[in-house]
This record gives structure tokens, C-alpha cells and sequence, in this order.
């Protein structure tokens, strides 16, 4: 059965809103399953805890950084002045030009560089202790996140599982319905029900071959899909017949493709016989032409076309 081209174009039209509808609907169908909590499974391992004692350890071993790269500074400082109030205390002991306010100043800056190396030591032993803590914790919290994300993934990968059967029992059960309707109804509505319920399979398909393989599922999913869609159009677009009725709509040679004109009986590139008598009312017409073009009279019998180069 013919069909015009508006009708081709609904019927196109037709398959898009209804994929749309049922993309949404799918998308839906998510929800029903409950989807496994990433929180959950983070504060059943104590994971969560963790992370607040790391916050506040990283802005305690900040501080304690800065004291200790400041008392380093300070005790740098100091042991300039101590070794340079040495050495004059030395260089006035040798002379014998001691002073008592010589003396003093020595020993003020002797005993500010201890302080300061005493401090710097105190810092420096707090921030490394600090430092360690936080690594630990880190460490910890790396562990026990690893087991959250291995118990969470074999959630996810059964939540996923529920979805998919959920979305294949819409999809399956409509696409053997529009089989068996286009079975017994043999038109183009059934024909658009049919390749609207394929291709809700094919996006449930290749949605799950996403999920799992991503860019390997999905080139062998085209690779597929390609071989299958050139078999189609070398079954259906270059049949003999349909290839020699689209050659002579064009004043070409059904068999080669030569240009002739109206007038040829044979075809001069390879000599293919171009005119059949019509048995009905006798004219000549193109050959292999289902129905005579001046009396609408189907031939009784036909020649068994060879296929085109």
C-alpha cells in the first residue's frame, strides 16, 4: 500500500512524541526502586565522624605550622644577635676591655636564644605531632571510604538491575504487542508502532551497554547497528526491481545506467533490450515495468531480470 508523503511524515512525527512520552516515563520509573544512600554507607563505616576531626585537626596543625615557622624565625634571629654579642664578649675578654654592660648584654642575648631554641623545639614538637595525627586519620579515613564505596557500588549495581528489569517490562511487552498487530494489521500505523517500540529497545539497550562498558559497548553497539541498517537498505533500497524502476524513471539503462532516450530499443553500452510488446493492446513499453503506461494491463508472465552491476 502506497502512502503519501504528509502521511510519511506523521507517522514520523508520530514515533518522536511517543519516544519522547516514553523516554520521560522510563526516566521515572528510576524512582520507584529506593536508590542506595552514598551518606549511608559513609556514616555506617564512621566515615563522616572522621571527617570532622580531620577539619579540625587540618585547621589545628595550620596554627601550630605558623607558630612553628614563627619561632624559627625568632630563634634564627636570636642566635644572629647571640653569636655576634659572643663574639664581642670574647674579643673584649682577650683585650681585657670587659665592661659589666658588655657582660649583661651577653648574657641577655645568650639567654634569649635559649628561650627562643627552647621554643622553637616546644612548637616544632607539637606541629609534627599534629601532623602525624592528621595523617593517620587520613589514612584511616581512605580505608574505611574504599570499604563504604565497595559495599555502595554492589547497592547501586542492584538498584540498577531493578530499574533495567522495570523499564524491559514496559518496553518488552509493547514491542511484542506491535509485532502482533502488525501481523494481523498490515498498515502504516502498525508499521510506526513497530519502529517506535524498536527504538525504545534499542535506547534501553544501548543505556545499559552505556552504563557498563561505555565507549567499547557502545562501538560495538554502532558496529552492529550499521551492518544491520546497510543489510536493510541492500535488501530494500537495491532490489532489482526497485534499482531498474529508479533507472528508468531517469531514462537510464535498467541493467547498466547508461543515459538512452526514448526511443532506444537496446541500450548501446551493454545491449540490454529496452521495449517489451505489451500483450494487451500492443504497444512497446519499458521493460520490466509492472503495468503498461497506455492500456494499465499486468503481464501474465515476466522475464527473470538479472541483477544490476
Amino acid at each position: 500500500m502506497e502512502y503519501s508523503r504528509i502521511e510519511k511524515i506523521l507517522a514520523s512525527l508520530f514515533v518522536v512524541f511517543l519516544l519522547l512520552a516514553s523516554i520521560n516515563f522510563l526516566r521515572e520509573l528510576e524512582n520507584i526502586p529506593q536508590r542506595p544512600n552514598y551518606e549511608y554507607y559513609q556514616e555506617k563505616y564512621g566515615v563522616n565522624a572522621l571527617l570532622e576531626n580531620q577539619s579540625r585537626l587540618r585547621e589545628l596543625d595550620r596554627q601550630l605550622f605558623e607558630a612553628y615557622q614563627e619561632t624559627k624565625s625568632n630563634l634564627t634571629e636570636a642566635e644572629r644577635i647571640y653569636l655576634f654579642k659572643r663574639e664581642e664578649y670574647r674579643v673584649a675578654l682577650e683585650s681585657g676591655n670587659v665592661t659589666e654592660e658588655l657582660k649583661t648584654e651577653y648574657l641577655k642575648a645568650k639567654g634569649a636564644y635559649e628561650t627562643a631554641y627552647r621554643q622553637y623545639l616546644g612548637a616544632k614538637s607539637a606541629y609534627e605531632q599534629t601532623h602525624e595525627k592528621l595523617e593517620e586519620i587520613s589514612s584511616q579515613i581512605q580505608e574505611l571510604r574504599e570499604k563504604a564505596n565497595e559495599e555502595y557500588g554492589r547497592a547501586y549495581e542492584v538498584y540498577k538491575l531493578k530499574v533495567l528489569m522495570l523499564k524491559l517490562l514496559f518496553a518488552v511487552p509493547l514491542f511484542m504487542a506491535s509485532l502482533l498487530l502488525l501481523r494481523r494489521y498490515k498498515n502504516i500505523y502498525t508499521s510506526s508502532l513497530v519502529a517506535y517500540s524498536s527504538l525504545l529497545l534499542i535506547y534501553l539497550l544501548l543505556s545499559a551497554i552505556w552504563g557498563t562498558v561505555q565507549l567499547i559497548g557502545l562501538s560495538l553497539f554502532g558496529a552492529f547497528s550499521t551492518l544491520l541498517a546497510l543489510h536493510y537498505l541492500r535488501k530494500e533500497y537495491f532490489k532489482p526491481e526497485r534499482v531498474y524502476k529508479r533507472r528508468i524513471a531517469q531514462d537510464r539503462c535498467y541493467n547498466c545506467g547508461f543515459p538512452v532516450k526514448d526511443d532506444y530499443l537496446y541500450c548501446p553500452n551493454c545491449g540490454a533490450e529496452l521495449k517489451e510488446k505489451c500483450e494487451s493492446c500492443g504497444a512497446l513499453k519499458p521493460i520490466h515495468l509492472k503495468f503498461c503506461p497506455y492500456c494499465g494491463a499486468e503481464p501474465e508472465r515476466r522475464e527473470k531480470v538479472r541483477a544490476p552491476p
